[in-house]
């Protein structure tokens, strides 16, 4: 008698396992708002970024992609870098703004999965070299990097004016996120081949910026990436006017 013969189902291990520790994080990182402990939800959230980053390259290097780990991977960004942030925001310093401090926080969310559902829609259809909005990640270190900077002592005088920079933020992070404005992926990059000395030395200097104030810096490092794609694609639609004209 002849057995009808299965594949056999499973996930990637590897991959998932990356996955899984940056959902954690972001899990992590809404305990530690709930409970006051502003500091340590967004530094987490910088943890769960780079775990992130991780298991994409893993799965890449490793030829272990798949469908699940992409939805999977989906999932745990909404957790990571669109509920856990907005949280952490709203617990924060936007809970004193009443209904424009929550709404905002759900706006940011909203439109961070929004982007993230865009983004597995159109992923055989776009360039790998530009994202279409502002990554869920990019927005999330904004939010994250602010908290965190204003949690400084050096920094004291921040403390007054990041609630009202965080409440714009939310609103316009989450504007970004859905936008047709393209963003620089550098997944092009070849990680296995050589690169220019003057982009080793520069790697060198943005490392040892961040350990000597790593808040600031970041701040500074993820506002400048949210400034340069804007300022980019306004230039561009700028310059295609001028060429019809």
């Amino acid at each position: 008698m002849n057995q009808q013969r299965y594949p056999r189902r499973g996930v990637y291990l590897l991959p998932n396992l990356f996955t899984t520790a940056s959902l954690f994080a972001g899990f992590y990182s809404i305990v530690a708002g709930i409970h006051g402990h502003f500091r340590v939800a967004a530094v987490v959230i910088f943890i769960a970024m780079i775990l992130d980053g991780l298991d994409g390259r893993v799965a890449r290097m490793t030829g272990t992609q798949s469908a699940f780990g992409a939805e999977y991977d989906s999932l745990a960004d909404v957790i990571a870098f669109g509920i856990a942030p907005s949280l952490l925001v709203f617990l924060w310093g936007l809970q004193h703004f009443g209904k424009f401090g929550w709404l905002g926080a759900f706006v940011f969310t909203a439109c961070g999965a929004l982007r993230l559902a865009r983004f597995n829609s159109q992923a055989h259809n776009t360039s790998k070299r530009y994202f279409q909005g502002l990554p869920i990640p990019t927005a999330a270190t904004v939010l994250a990097s602010l908290v965190w900077f204003s949690q400084t002592e050096k920094f004291a005088w921040v403390g007054a004016i990041a609630p009202y920079l965080a409440l714009g933020f939310v609103y316009l992070l989450g504007l970004l996120m859905v936008s047709n404005i393209r963003y620089r992926s550098f997944k092009d990059i070849d990680l296995h081949g050589r690169m220019p000395f003057a982009l080793a030395i520069s790697l060198v200097l943005i490392v040892a910026a961040v350990a000597v104030h790593p808040p600031l810096v970041l701040f500074t490092i993820s506002v400048a990436y949210v400034l340069i794609g804007l300022l980019s694609t306004l230039w561009q639609l700028s310059q295609r006017r001028r060429r019809r004209r």
